[in-house]
Parts: structure tokens; sequence; C-alpha cells
């Protein structure tokens, strides 16, 4: 977004700052934790499993990541006032990529979106409300209607 490659959690932390409201909390593993830390500053975590490779990770049992996850939401609505909205200037401009150049294809028919090349489209939204709608219906889309 507006030129920086961005994670899902800064997408959900744009659209959130648009609406004044501050990320104060998240959970994940490691690796998402420490890429949401980077980018977002400093917040209140919890991480509930640690990668020991690609198909293997040392995990809390469920009951044990739901309470860590309680405590640390409370932990951190009590002192949510410390942090401030993430903010993206606007208009947004959204470049995505897609494994297969077919998306890229026939997304670039639309006229509010500008293929930059075999696999990489763009679409410019004013506010990040735009920019999320436009993301949901790219996610959902299914050209044969089916559920």
């Amino acid at each position: 977004m507006n030129g920086t490659p961005v994670t899902e959690a800064e997408v959900n932390a744009a659209y959130a700052g648009d609406l004044n409201v501050p990320i104060v909390f998240a959970s994940g593993d490691d690796a998402a934790i420490k890429e949401i830390t980077a980018r977002l500053g400093p917040l209140d975590t919890v991480v509930t499993k640690h990668s020991l490779g690609f198909h293997a990770a040392e995990t809390l049992t469920p009951t044990a990541a739901c309470e860590l996850i309680h405590q640390g939401v409370i932990a951190a609505l009590a002192h949510r006032n410390q942090r401030h909205p993430y903010k993206l200037s606007h208009p947004v401009t959204l470049d995505l990529s897609f494994k297969s150049y077919m998306p890229a294809e026939i997304l670039s028919y639309l006229r509010s979106v500008e293929r930059i090349d075999s696999h990489t489209i763009r679409f410019v939204g004013h506010d990040m409300s735009e920019v999320t709608d436009f993301i949901d219906v790219i996610d959902w889309y299914n050209p044969d209607m089916t559920p």
C-alpha cells in the first residue's frame, strides 16, 4: 500500500486507523508477532506458538492460549490511551500481485484497476474502507458464482 509492502495486520490496522481506532493487542505465532511489532510499533502481544520449521511448531494448548490472550487483552485495554491509530495518507494505492496472470488479466478490465505487469494490478481507493471493499471482492469473487 502506498508503495510499501504490507502485512495483513497492517491492512487491518490502517482500516482501524481510518476509524481513529488504535491497535492495542495482537496474538499469533512468533514470526507474525515479530513482523507486526516491527511494522506497527510496540504493543501488547501474546505468542501462541513458536515455529520450528515449515511443517512444525511448538504450540500452547488451546486452553492456555485462550487464557494468555484473555489476560493480554485486559492488560492492553488498561493502557489503550497510550496507543495512536495507524494512519496512511489518502488516497491509498494498493498494488496486488498474483501467482497466476489470470486474475490480473480479468481485474484489469475494471476501469478502476490499472495493470502494472503480467501478474500485478493497482487500485487507488479514496480511503481504507474503499480499499478493503476492493480486497473483499477479490477474496470472495468466483466467476461461476458457486459458494
